[in-house]
C-alpha cells in the first residue's frame, strides 16, 4: 500500500482486495481498519457505511478491473469470435482470478439476492461486459440463426463457472481445459 496515497483511494483499494479475498459478509469493519492504519472517524469521514464503501468500490474499483480482466476488445487482423476466444485464454494468465474468481460473480453470488443496491449496480457491471461480448459476436462470421444475446450470456457464465471452484480445487489446467469446450462451441457457430 502507497503510503503517500490519498486515504480515500487507499481505503477503496483496501476494501477492493478484503472483500475479494473474504467476501462482503467476512469483511469486518476492524479488518479494513487495521489494513487501512487509520482511526475509525477516518474512515467514517468518507463513508458513512460498509455498505456504501463496497457498492463505491464496484463503481470505481470494480467496474475498471472488469475491463483489465475480461478484454473483450477487437484486436485487429481477428474477427470477433477470435478476439473473445483471446480474451477467454488471456484470463488463465491472471492468478488471482484463477484462485479467488471472478470478484463480479463472487459479489453477485453473496449480496445480489439480499441487496437491491448491490444487485443494481452489478447487473450494471454484467451489462457492460455482455454488451462489449454482443460488440465481437456481431463483428463474426456467424451462422444466420445464432442469437448473440444469449450467446453473450453463456460466454460469461461459461468463463465465471470455470473460475467458481475453491482456491484449492483451481489451477490455471484446470480453467483452460474447461474453457476450450466454450472456444470449441464459438468456433462450431460460424459460417
Amino acid at each position: 500500500m502507497n503510503k503517500e496515497q490519498p486515504t480515500r483511494e487507499k481505503i477503496l483499494d483496501v476494501v477492493f482486495e478484503l472483500v475479494y479475498m473474504h467476501g462482503y459478509n467476512g469483511t469486518s469493519m476492524s479488518m479494513i481498519l487495521k489494513a487501512c492504519g487509520i482511526p475509525k472517524g477516518s474512515l467514517y469521514h468518507f463513508f458513512k457505511s460498509k455498505k456504501e464503501m463496497v457498492l463505491t468500490v464496484i463503481k470505481e474499483r470494480l467496474g475498471p478491473k472488469m475491463d483489465i480482466f475480461f478484454t473483450f476488445e477487437l484486436i485487429a487482423g481477428k474477427d470477433g469470435i477470435d478476439s473473445i476466444i483471446d480474451a477467454v485464454l488471456t484470463i488463465a494468465n491472471n492468478p488471482m482470478l484463477i484462485k479467488y474468481g471472478c470478484p463480479l460473480n463472487r459479489l453477485n453470488q453473496e449480496m445480489s439476492p439480499l441487496d437491491e443496491d448491490f444487485d443494481r449496480e452489478i447487473t450494471l457491471l454484467y451489462d457492460h461486459i455482455k454488451a462489449k461480448i454482443i460488440v465481437l459476436l456481431r463483428q463474426s462470421e456467424l451462422k444466420p440463426d445464432t442469437d448473440v444475446d444469449s450467446l453473450s450470456d453463456f460466454v460469461i457464465e461459461t468463463v465465471w463457472g470455470a473460475l467458481s471452484l475453491s482456491p484449492t480445487q483451481s489451477s490455471t489446467g484446470r480453467y483452460l481445459h474447461s474453457v476450450k469446450h466454450l472456444n470449441s462451441y464459438l468456433g462450431s457457430l460460424r459460417k
